[in-house]
């Protein structure tokens, strides 16, 4: 996905990029001050102490059964969209799908016979979790300074209200949220791809333009701070500055990040993996060492084991790697795969049909010609939340848990025509939808299917 997308041209100049190191140290001692308690509280009165648990082994292919209720019309999520699920899309990029085939076609099959995909309120084992777009951010943190000065600049609850009470307002013209470039070359104005007319498009681009004013807003003051030899003083800066600022970095730091959550415990550590980061495509010894046993071990493994040969020859020709995240990246890469006999593999969560480990079994597939190497994804490096961080997150609108057909996290990410952030977004269909649409627009690199 990487090799096929890229970040947008940066909204700081050069002169702030100078000094993000020493914003960010200012901003990171301020964290500690920043944490939101997230909790649960069970009705004591109903619950029955002598209960058993429920074994999800016993429920199937819950995710599924779920989703098809949701095409029924049953709401699954407080936080979902208000049109129905079964308006989602099924198929949102024949190129990838020629492209999945190629890769894997058994997986392929699968993915044509009923991908899905669609927003849930938490994260979830063998889900995903994505990126949302800084404007997105500030819209749905609608407590924070910012979101109020997104409310307060556009009066977007008046405006929302109004556009909900009078369907034919000239809001919903959707030119007015697309504007192109003044420029009269045809070639320089923004392309359009797959843009809604409903009420729901028309409200999504409405807060979103706004958001984006703000963002360009906030830009503006903090380079006019800059001084005559072009550095900007980070005490000088407000509050509500380096708050924005830590939202702007971070968000360029997980830029589209698309993540499937491989671990959740009761003490709230939640690990995932970046899977639209692909590091490596080809191996050399130096990579297979790196995979095998961590940046730890790299150095302390001398010579060259059975092992290593034997991984070496099995994906000589091809080898996805990718990074999975900042974190524990001197541990051996996680192997993620989707066979469920491999020997020594393990179900992520019940029901997923996701698996993680079995290399040995894995290298000894492959060159039996059992496997394909494309059907085994590696990933140095993890994203790991503790105590209840990526709900926090979550909440704080930086990122939406989505729940999907395995194939989806599955399928390998490599130069796909239309990238994955894009596909998954559009599977989902509603609101989610809408902002891949407007992110879209924002790139002249992208080719419509």
């Amino acid at each position: 996905d990487a090799f096929a997308t890229k970040r947008p041209t940066s909204l700081l100049p050069s002169i702030v990029h100078d000094r993000l190191h020493f914003i960010s140290s200012i901003i990171d001692g301020r964290r500690q001050f920043q944490h939101i308690i997230h909790m649960s509280i069970e009705d004591e009165d109903n619950y029955d102490e002598d209960e058993d648990e429920v074994d999800l082994s016993s429920l199937g292919d819950w995710r599924k059964f779920r989703m098809n209720l949701a095409e029924t019309g049953a709401e699954t999520s407080p936080s979902s969209s208000t049109e129905s699920v079964s308006s989602q899309p099924k198929s949102v990029s024949k190129r990838n799908e020629a492209l999945l085939t190629s890769q894997n076609s058994k997986l392929a099959r699968e993915y044509l016979s009923g991908v899905w995909a669609h927003a849930v309120p938490v994260p979830e084992v063998g889900g995903l979790v994505c990126r949302m777009p800084l404007e997105v951010e500030i819209y749905r943190d609608e407590k924070s300074e910012i979101g109020k000065k997104l409310r307060d600049r556009v009066g977007l609850d008046e405006s929302l209200d109004d556009e909900e009470e009078s369907p034919d307002n000239s809001s919903n013209d959707m030119g007015a949220f697309y504007p192109v470039e003044e420029e009269s070359d045809e070639k320089s104005a923004p392309s359009q791809p797959n843009l809604s007319f409903s009420a729901l498009g028309a409200k999504t681009a409405f807060w979103y333009r706004g958001a984006e004013g703000v963002v360009r807003s906030e830009m503006d003051e903090i380079t006019k701070l800059a001084g005559e030899n072009n550095q900007i003083d980070a005490s000088k800066l407000s509050r509500s500055t380096l708050e924005f600022l830590e939202r702007y970095l971070e968000s360029q730091r997980t830029w589209q990040e698309v993540c499937l959550v491989v671990e959740n415990d009761e003490k709230g550590t939640t690990s995932t993996v970046a899977i639209n980061r692909p590091m490596a495509t080809s191996i050399n010894e130096d990579i297979s060492r790196l995979v095998l046993y961590g940046s730890a071990g790299f150095s302390n493994v001398k010579g060259s084991s059975d092992q290593l040969s034997s991984f070496l020859k099995a994906f000589r020709d091809e080898c996805a790697i990718y990074v999975g995240g900042p974190d524990c990246q001197a541990e051996p890469a996680l192997l993620i795969h989707g066979i469920r006999d491999l020997e020594g593999a393990e179900e992520l969560s019940p029901g997923t049909e996701i698996f993680k480990g079995g290399l040995s079994a894995a290298i000894n597939g492959i060159l039996d010609g059992k496997y394909k190497p494309l059907e085994f994804r590696f990933f140095v490096g993890k994203n790991e939340y503790k105590q209840f961080a990526l709900g926090r997150k979550v909440n704080l609108g930086k990122y939406q848990p989505i729940a999907c057909a395995r194939t989806l996290a599955l399928k390998q990410c490599i130069g796909l025509p239309k990238p994955l952030y894009h596909e998954v977004l559009e599977l989902c269909g509603g609101e989610l939808k809408e902002i891949s649409s407007l992110e879209i627009m924002k790139r002249n690199d992208l080719k419509e299917d």
